[in-house]
């Protein structure tokens, strides 16, 4: 049995394995500990899902004895669908060529109906992916102005760490850098904590000005972590979005 655990220590997957391969009832939960879904698979054949927090369905992946078969999904958390696949044996195909196949090779995964209309690969599809992402990120209640987090009064000696930055001292730096550079706010997103109380954070949200010298500005602030190595910055560029995200894991 293969288990994770959210960050909050509760559970959140449950996979039984036989022979390396999943077979038995598989399920999913919330960081509040609701079960969000549950499949069942048969010696790695079957549909395998994940759901997002909110209970809709984030990835749907068919598979036979182990090996990508049929046909793949994924589902933003407010419902679009931005991604569909057919697989034959593990290569990607036409939905046309796999039903052709499924047709002569009765063991295949059964494939029903058209396939989906998906949204057109523009940069407004794009910024819909990271708005929603965002928009997930925004309404989690752990979450805190960063320098009024990484600020502590006289006497605290509860350790805050932020990323891949070595000090406290280092993540304030970064947050007034970004400040100075004209970001509206800077957020933590999703503080979590350990046992002794200590607090913990992988990510920041930057709500970004209209003023395009600014957001330029921000933009090259957040430039010298990813030269450090010390995360990753998306979109990888101007989108018109409202807010960066930085990965700091």
């Amino acid at each position: 049995m293969v288990r994770t655990w959210h960050k909050n220590g509760k559970p959140a997957t449950e996979e039984p394995y036989q022979n390396d391969l999943l077979h038995g009832p598989c399920r999913q939960w919330n960081e509040a500990g609701r079960m969000l879904g549950k499949y069942r698979m048969d010696r790695g054949t079957g549909i395998q899902r994940a759901w997002h927090d909110n209970g809709q369905l984030q990835i749907e992946v068919s598979t036979l004895r182990g090996e990508f078969c049929g046909r793949n999904r994924i589902w933003l958390h407010d419902g679009t669908l931005i991604s569909e696949r057919f697989y034959l044996h593990g290569r990607v195909v036409r939905a046309d060529e796999y039903r052709e196949a499924a047709t002569k090779d009765k063991t295949l995964p059964r494939f029903r109906g058209k396939p989906a209309k998906l949204p057109a690969r523009n940069r407004t599809t794009q910024k819909h992916i990271h708005d929603v992402f965002v928009s997930v990120l925004l309404d989690k209640q752990n979450q805190c102005e960063a320098q009024a987090w990484l600020q502590k009064e006289t006497g605290d000696k509860t350790v805050r760490s932020l990323g891949r930055f070595k000090r406290e001292a280092e993540s304030s730096q970064f947050a007034q850098n970004l400040y100075g550079a004209g970001a509206a706010n800077v957020i933590v997103p999703d503080i979590y904590r350990n046992k002794a109380g200590d607090q913990f954070a992988d990510c920041l949200l930057v709500r970004l000005p209209r003023n395009k010298a600014k957001r330029k500005a921000i933009r090259k602030v957040c430039a010298r972590v990813r030269k450090r190595r010390l995360g990753a910055v998306e979109p990888g560029e101007d989108i018109g979005e409202g807010h960066l995200y930085l990965s700091l894991a």
